[in-house]
């Protein structure tokens, strides 16, 4: 009988961290952005169609000219805040594929030393964007340094851990998966 592990890095397991803590993905911070301009955008374009539509109904000529100058003039800018939020989903989607990507075929190590960074001037109610910075030995024993795209924090999440996925034939071409440790309790009782 054999006692050697074998690594396989293209595995997709689910990583126990030991205790009563849960991993759950950080959100994307160009997915949060699309979210938010879709909103916006649908809103916008909705009301003025509505007022737009709500000229047909009335017969006075200055009225119908304000009508439909108010809703193009609000239709416009829904659609140019859809057109902003399809650039920022093609963005997230793209970052999506090439971690999807190197998950298949590259190699996967775990992030060490990580360290989050905050971007300045920004801000999403109670959470904001930050980087991870983290280190990894790669399969020669050496340390990499890479950092993480874009994701949001909030003050409530505890720890957070990285996994570097690397392409085997170019090791700048790299994927960092952000996961964030939730602590449940272990309750004998639940009163909510």
């Amino acid at each position: 009988m054999n006692n050697s592990a074998i690594y396989n890095s293209n595995d997709n397991r689910q990583r126990g961290f030991g205790g009563p803590q849960a991993m759950k993905t950080v959100r994307s911070t160009r997915q949060v952005i699309s979210n938010v301009h879709a909103i916006i955008g649908w809103a916008l374009f909705g009301v003025g169609l509505l007022v737009f539509v709500m000229s047909f109904f009335f017969g006075h000529f200055a009225a119908v000219l304000a009508l439909r100058i108010t809703g193009g003039s609000l239709a416009l800018p829904g659609i140019i805040e859809l057109i902003i939020s399809v650039f920022f989903r093609r963005s997230a989607r793209r970052q999506e594929a090439k971690l999807e990507r190197l998950k298949a075929e590259g190699h996967s190590f775990s992030g060490e030393n990580i360290k989050i960074e905050r971007v300045p001037y920004m801000h999403f109610g109670r959470s904001y964007p930050v980087h991870a910075e983290c280190s990894y030995k790669n399969h020669e024993g050496k340390t990499c340094l890479v950092r993480s795209k874009s994701f949001l924090r909030t003050d409530s999440c505890g720890d957070y851990s990285a996994w570097v996925y690397v392409n085997p034939r170019n090791p700048q071409d790299y994927a960092v998966e952000i996961l964030a440790r939730t602590t449940e309790v272990q309750a004998d009782y639940d009163y909510r």
